[in-house]
């Protein structure tokens, strides 16, 4: 399990801070009110305000760096149930956002940056899958399965992740969605061969 990174805080004492410091909220006093409805002031340690905990202890069971696991998670979430070429574009996609650098410099703020990727919704059908990665479903049979789309899932991140540059299918192309366009720039979609549910975008910038 990838440990917390101890980092000064206001009163120069050590606290934790999460994996990469970026969601670190710092100690401060904040006013509450209590049940009699006095007010009186809560000092409120430092804490991170990002998702760690159980993930933290799913990447040490599968043995994966911490920020490894949010591309696994979030392939699982997006494309679990596609083909190989489907996973594969997805995967695509995701290391081509970290590359670009203006998503974010690590794929835990990639796909966890609002309004990018709707598995990280908490709304969103899959979000809920994705606290039990390969161990969701009722039946054995339906465990099975979400186990086997698990292992498929970090076949392939490992396969884009150690692919040389030279073998990416879609360079510079950060945008993916399904269904019809909604949006003007999703207008000049095209589409890859074997990949029946994606439409892929490349835009200028």
């Amino acid at each position: 399990m990838q440990q917390h990174t101890s980092r000064q805080d206001i009163a120069g004492e050590n606290t934790q801070s999460c994996p990469d410091g970026k969601y670190w909220v710092r100690p401060h006093k904040r006013r509450r009110v209590s049940k009699n409805g006095k007010t009186y002031t809560e000092n409120v340690k430092g804490y991170c305000c990002c998702y760690h905990g159980a993930y933290q202890d799913i990447a040490a069971e599968e043995h994966l760096p911490f920020d490894h696991l949010f591309f696994v998670l979030t392939l699982y979430g997006e494309a679990r149930g596609e083909n190989a070429a489907s996973r594969q574009a997805i995967a695509w996609v995701i290391r081509n956002r970290l590359t670009k650098k203006i998503f974010g410099d690590s794929y835990r703020s990639i796909v966890l940056k609002p309004l990018q990727f709707s598995c990280w919704r908490k709304n969103d059908p899959n979000y809920k899958m994705l606290q039990h990665p390969g161990k969701n479903g009722k039946s054995e049979y339906e465990k099975q399965s979400d186990q086997q789309a698990w292992q498929r899932c970090k076949e392939t991140f490992r396969e884009v992740f150690n692919a040389p540059e030279s073998e990416n299918p879609i360079p510079q192309v950060c945008h993916y969605f399904s269904g019809p366009p909604q949006h003007r720039y999703q207008e000049k979609f095209f589409d890859l061969p074997d990949v029946p549910h994606f439409h892929f975008v490349k835009l200028d910038k």
